[in-house]
């Protein structure tokens, strides 16, 4: 019965193991899916912003260059004078309809500015040094630039210029025309976007020139961040792509996605906070470990339950066979005891007969006193047997024992020295003498049985009072005590020593001496105690409660 529990217990845990390692495995393909899928997000969405913008930036630079065609074909078809009124409301106009585009200014071929929305607060400064003028003055093949941001010299304010060249009918140099765009502009075109507060968009000139970002950060724009991936040689000639990298910004982990603006030499960045675009699977993470959680607990809580189920099958399983081998063991006493009554009658009648001759008055006295005490014996027995009321008489604990020293002395084995410290005095019990006398027999028994090689065995009384204890009620109780120098008992048999069919004789006992002694002393309201320790003998003590005589 206990293999088959084993083995059922095992089959459960099995199922319970079998049961939470697919629950977690299940929840990490869930979990570790839904990070995939929202990295896929991520990096889809990082591309569409920077395709967005980038968008938005060639549709912007390219109402700009119209607006500066049209501005030169003015002054390639008219000879106009300084700071024409009519032509700086001309330019004005296209100013105000240019949203990125702070000013627009023309410079003559001698550097200086001939033309400007700004007018009257036109600086008088030459502009010949500045590369856009350069570059489209030098290079007859190009009519088209945009430089990386400068800092104005009349306002004191940064802006990117994008200028085209002026030439004369026969082609020769005559000027530039230029729009300044300037970053507060962009910034505000990228506003707009509902972005994170940890995100960030950056636009950079080609070669690596901070022109404007969101956050803002004036005190940066127009110095170069090439070290930065995103101008690294693998993604120089790459018109747009998503990568993930360290934002240098925010010093955290980022979902980059950029775009270049095609023939003019700006690239847009957008640099998605990973922690923040996770916000959404960190919120499925937790679901499914608070799912896991309450799955797991209400497992266990099930696994709890059918094992409290099972174990408590089987203790009411081996209760039933406890009962019945205890029933037997009582069907069996009483068979043998009213067989050993009959044994007993053949020999009350011998000695009757015996004593019509001549025969040894002492001898004869002794068999009749042992028969007597063997009806009392059997007839107790056939009344346990039957778990009916046993007879009871008030004695002398002492006094019964020194009745019992001859037999004491018979039932010890060679070697063993048997002495009597009886110190209980008038002190009486109520009990059945011939259950106090099968109990006190068979520790003696057991006593001599646990020294093979000789030893002592000793048979004492006290009267004990007992203020605390944990089942016995505070009083006097006579303490009768048989203590050996045997071989002694561990702590493991200690522990179900008084369980029934316990025996530490091996096949030579039963396991019902002990157990039927506990019966006996707990039936009158006393009990039995077993100290012990291996290799230095043993003592059990039977505590009965002492009846007040007087009262009687």
């Amino acid at each position: 019965m206990s293999r088959r529990f084993a083995g059922d217990a095992r089959n459960l845990k099995l199922g319970l193991a079998v049961a939470i390692a697919t629950l977690l495995m299940a929840s990490i393909w869930i979990v570790l899916d839904a990070r995939r899928a929202e990295q896929a997000d991520v990096r889809i969405e990082a591309a569409n912003i920077a395709a967005l913008l980038a968008q938005q930036g060639r549709t912007a630079l390219d109402s700009t260059d119209l607006a500066l065609r049209a501005i030169a074909a003015r002054l390639e078809r008219e000879d106009l004078p300084q700071d024409d009124p009519e032509f700086r409301t001309f330019i004005r106009g296209l100013d105000e309809r240019l949203e990125t585009v702070r000013a627009l200014f023309v410079i003559g071929a001698d550097g200086y500015i001939s033309h400007d929305t700004d007018y009257p607060e036109t600086p008088r400064v030459s502009l010949s040094d500045r590369r856009y003028f350069s570059v489209l003055r030098d290079d007859p093949d190009r009519d088209f630039f945009v430089g990386r941001p400068i800092l104005s010299r009349s306002v004191l304010r940064w802006f990117v210029p994008v200028a085209r060249r002026l030439e004369t009918a026969d082609g020769q140099f005559a000027g530039v025309v230029v729009a300044a765009l300037e970053p507060i502009f962009i910034e505000r075109t990228y506003g707009r976007l509902e972005l994170k507060p940890r995100d960030v968009v950056a636009l950079f000139h080609a070669d690596g020139t901070l022109v404007a970002s969101i956050p803002s950060l004036p005190n940066n724009y127009g110095k170069q961040v090439k070290d930065i991936q995103l101008f690294s040689p693998d993604l120089a000639e790459t018109s747009s792509g998503v990568y993930q990298t360290i934002n240098p910004l925010t010093e955290r982990p980022a979902m980059v996605g950029f775009e270049r603006f095609g023939e003019f030499p700006l690239v847009v960045a957008v640099a998605l906070d990973h922690s923040d675009a996770l916000v959404d699977w960190r919120r499925t993470l937790w679901i499914v470990v608070l799912a896991d959680v309450v799955t797991i607990t209400l497992i266990l809580l099930l696994y709890s339950a059918l094992a409290r189920r099972r174990l408590e099958q089987q203790v009411e399983r081996q209760k039933a066979v406890m009962q019945q081998k205890l029933e037997t063991i009582g069907f069996m006493t009483s068979g043998v005891a009213h067989d050993f009554k009959n044994i007993l009658a053949v020999i009350d009648s011998a000695v009757r007969m015996l004593r019509r001759g001549d025969p040894n008055e002492a001898l004869l006295r002794g068999i009749e006193e042992a028969k007597d005490r063997g009806v009392g014996l059997t007839s107790d027995l056939l009344r346990f047997a039957k778990d009916q009321e046993v007879r009871t008489s008030t004695f002398s604990p002492d006094a019964q024992i020194r009745s019992l020293k001859a037999l004491l002395r018979r039932s010890t084995g060679p070697g063993v020295t048997l002495s009597l410290d009886l110190e209980a005095g008038e002190a009486s019990v109520e009990t059945s003498r011939a259950l106090f006398d099968a109990a006190l027999m068979n520790l003696a028994v057991n006593a001599s049985q646990a020294m093979p090689e000789g030893g002592e065995l000793v048979v004492s009384t006290r009267v004990v009072e007992l203020d605390e204890h944990p089942w016995l009620l505070p009083g006097r109780y006579a303490s009768i005590q048989v203590e050996d120098t045997g071989q002694g008992i561990s702590e493991e048999t200690l522990s179900s020593l008084f369980q029934p069919f316990t025996t530490t004789k091996g096949a030579q006992g039963t396991g019902l001496g002990l157990y039927q002694t506990r019966r006996f002393a707990r039936e009158v309201g006393g009990d039995i105690v077993v100290t012990s320790e291996l290799d230095h003998g043993t003592r059990v003590q039977i505590l009965l409660p002492v009846i007040d005589t007087t009262l009687s």
